[in-house]
């Protein structure tokens, strides 16, 4: 076990996360249902989302919690989101109804964050003074070429 001297400090890269923190709603449209290389964006269904996202105590992580519609379909889920002092990266764990857990490599670059998996990714932009994200998945469902998942824009409802 380590000891007070070596646990971490907050710095400025915990800070960032901040640009979460709230309560969202968020609309768009998800296409993984019968799409295809040809026409990924063929079946589109509706998407609606009320998220949340939290400091965890000390606030060194953030937690996020989504219920989600897809269509008729419910997707629901949380989220961690931290910083590793060590490795010097943004780590990203989710775990969703469905049974999946997933880990993406999280990266900011100004209002742009980007969270990369072994079969997904995200670019998530803030807009509008940090009240709205305009939010782009891509999956890799077979081989090495991405397709659009689902585009939605969150806005902030608190």
């Amino acid at each position: 076990m380590a000891s007070t001297s070596d646990a971490p400090r907050r710095g400025p890269e915990h800070d960032a996360l901040a640009a979460f923190i709230g309560e969202w709603h968020a609309e768009g449209e998800s296409y993984a249902i019968a799409q295809s290389k040809t026409d990924p964006r063929g079946s589109v269904e509706r998407w609606v989302s009320d998220e949340t996202f939290e400091w965890l105590p000390g606030k060194f992580f953030v937690l996020q919690r989504w219920k989600a519609m897809t269509g008729e379909n419910a997707f629901d889920g949380l989220a961690v989101i931290g910083y590793d002092a060590e490795r010097r990266r943004y780590v990203t764990r989710s775990f969703e109804n469905h049974g999946f857990f997933r880990e993406y490599d999280t990266r900011v670059d100004g209002d742009v964050w980007t969270f990369t998996g072994e079969r997904e990714r995200a670019r998530v932009e803030f807009t509008d003074g940090g009240k709205t994200q305009a939010i782009s998945w891509e999956w890799r469902p077979e081989g090495d070429e991405w397709l659009p998942l689902c585009d939605r824009t969150a806005r902030r409802t608190d």
